[in-house]
């Protein structure tokens, strides 16, 4: 038979909680395992518990109804962190896509400045200066496939890329 809570003042309630509180502790620690949110949950139920003294119809024992709030609270509380994590998880994926979006189209727009500023300067370039840099770094041709191109002694060719690269330093530096 259904009973209102029996719990005529607040030292009764209190000498239950103190009876009772650590093993409903130890109880909430299966679900929840941090002792600190364990101890909130049972806080919690216990406060409903004082709360409803007055409304409340046990069909069960007080203890039973209290093991039962702490297991009800463990779950919303296990389910309020998945959505929480769900949400951080698809914060934190929107936040990584739009980084990755911006730099890339920083650093595309970073490379397309160099590759402008790098053909100025090649043009500044003496004619036989850019041919074979073109061929050296640009179309990746080895000193001897260029000297042979150029009908000229492969020393030749590295001279010309030394000087080449001396070049370019010099115009760099000046940029």
């Amino acid at each position: 038979m259904p009973q209102i809570v029996n719990i005529k003042s607040a030292k009764e309630f209190e000498q239950f909680f103190k009876t009772h509180f650590d093993d409903m502790v130890r109880y909430a620690m299966k679900f929840v395992y941090r002792s600190d949110v364990a101890s909130d949950i049972v806080q919690e139920a216990f406060v409903k518990l004082w709360e409803m003294r007055n409304k409340l119809l046990v069909t069960v024992s007080i203890k039973a109804y209290l093991y039962k709030t702490i297991y009800n609270l463990s779950l919303n509380h296990i389910e309020q962190l998945k959505v929480h994590s769900q949400h951080h998880n698809s914060i934190y994926t929107e936040l990584m896509e739009l980084e990755a979006d911006y730099y890339k189209e920083e650093k595309s727009l970073l490379q397309q400045e160099k590759i402008e500023l790098l053909r100025q300067m090649l043009k500044e370039l003496p004619k036989g200066c850019y041919e074979v840099i073109d061929m050296s770094r640009f179309q990746g041709l080895k000193t001897k496939e260029i000297a042979n191109k150029l009908d000229v002694p492969v020393r030749t060719v590295e001279t010309r890329i030394y000087r080449c690269i001396s070049k370019l330093k010099e115009l760099v530096g000046r940029a």
